[in-house]
């Protein structure tokens, strides 16, 4: 099975079929599924009727915003910006906006399991990684202590299993969930008001 080229945002059914080459028929389904599941994600509410496949229960996505800090909707309306940076598909990438913010918020309400900041040692290569076209989640991950990778299977891998959002999220826009987790990690979970992408000198 062809590994999903982890660099690409999806917006639209056509785009879809574009991009990952996969079949009409498929495409069609997980496009209808990603826009009606991106939709719904904030309300809480389940999308399970919105297509004829079987999309699971939406993902916790901890509190709601008005319950955490003041500056952290700043901060999530920031994520998709800071991650999806592909030239071509910017735009695009906005597909996925809601549910970013919403394992953001998972995390912020979760404290990020108590892991601590690694900015000064590690922002610096992150920041370049993300950005670098070249370099795809296997990239992120390698970066990812034992105790991150620990923290990402029990919470988004648990999700995942759970929840079709979360779980096609994670097969189309990896490397974009691993930068987002450990740049929320990196800005103290959080105590900024803005995803840090400037290197650190």
């Amino acid at each position: 099975q062809a590994r999903l080229p982890a660099e690409v945002c999806i917006a639209s059914q056509s785009t879809v079929v574009k991009l990952f080459g996969l079949p009409d028929r498929t495409m069609r389904v997980a496009a209808a599924f990603i826009a009606a599941s991106t939709a719904s994600v904030l309300r809480g509410s389940s999308v399970a009727n919105s297509t004829d496949v079987n999309m699971g229960g939406p993902p916790n996505c901890g509190d709601k915003y008005d319950k955490l800090p003041d500056f952290a909707s700043e901060y999530g309306a920031t994520i998709s910006d800071a991650v999806c940076t592909h030239p071509g598909y910017k735009q695009s990438c906005k597909i996925f906006d809601e549910a970013l913010q919403c394992w953001f918020r998972f995390m912020v309400t979760d404290h990020c399991g108590d892991l601590p900041s690694k900015h000064k040692k590690r922002n610096k290569k992150l920041v370049e990684a993300c950005a670098d076209h070249e370099k795809d989640h296997l990239d992120l991950w390698k970066m990812f202590s034992k105790d991150e990778q620990a923290y990402w299977r029990s919470s988004f891998k648990a999700q995942a299993k759970e929840s079709k959002l979360f779980d096609t999220m994670n097969k189309l826009v990896p490397k974009q969930l691993l930068c987002t987790t450990l740049h929320v990690i990196d800005d103290e979970c959080v105590k900024h008001d803005n995803v840090r992408v400037r290197p650190e000198r």
